[in-house]
């Protein structure tokens, strides 16, 4: 759906493989409108056209002025453009889906952010440069226990929850030592089993946040504030 203003309509589904089989149906570029800014969504990348998951996050954060920023599975770039929007000093978006580093490229360009930000092609955290400190990570975790066959599949489906291990396992080497780790994750992956996963690692749960669905069969969500131990 489009409006008469060019930007697409946003709306909520339950079902993740009717989401992505919508999303492999857009062949251009869309634009929509999240917290206040018009983002420029290419082929191939998850839109929050259709997943609300940045807004739940973005309501429970806390951006410190000037903070450095790092947004872990930047998709669109929505998170780390909102956290500059708050008050954030510099970002770097990360992602393994080239599509969706050129759509983060793209939108921080848009957005006049060129330079305080960039963005990178990246396997969690391999692309970063050795001692590299952040204030604050993002991570919008994908839910779904299953295999991912292609890039636009990695932003949901997570088999073992081997990248939230990556994530979470390796958060506190880039971690400042007053920063904080935000994840959103839902109630359609094993809460349980990342629970452990924090557990094991060098952080701490500082505060967890729940959502409740907010359409028929919908999903719960989880923030997680976490910070080192």
């Amino acid at each position: 759906m489009i409006t008469q203003l060019g930007a697409s309509v946003r709306s909520q589904t339950t079902d993740v493989d009717a989401m992505l089989a919508e999303l492999r149906l857009d062949n251009d570029p869309h634009d929509v409108e999240v917290a206040g800014m018009s983002l420029h969504i290419l082929p191939g990348v998850l839109s929050p056209r259709l997943s609300h998951a940045p807004d739940a996050l973005i309501s429970k954060w806390h951006i410190e002025p000037g903070a450095a920023v790092l947004d872990l599975g930047c998709g669109s770039g929505v998170l780390g453009l909102a956290a500059l929007r708050a008050g954030a000093r510099r970002l770097v978006a990360l992602d393994i889906n080239p599509q969706a580093v050129l759509t983060t490229k793209i939108n921080i360009e848009r957005l006049g952010y060129a330079d305080r930000a960039e963005a990178l092609q990246s396997d969690t955290y391999t692309a970063l440069q050795p001692g590299a400190q952040f204030d604050t990570i993002i991570f919008a975790a994908p839910y779904w226990n299953r295999k991912a066959n292609d890039d636009l599949e990695r932003s949901c489906f997570d088999q073992d929850h081997k990248v939230m291990a990556a994530a979470v396992g390796g958060a506190h080497v880039w971690l400042s030592p007053k920063g904080a780790m935000y994840i959103i994750f839902s109630d359609q992956g094993d809460v349980g089993h990342v629970m452990n996963l924090i557990n094991e690692s060098k952080l701490r749960v500082r505060d967890m946040h729940i959502f409740r669905p907010t359409i028929p069969g919908g999903h719960v969500r989880i923030v997680w504030e976490l910070s080192a131990r």
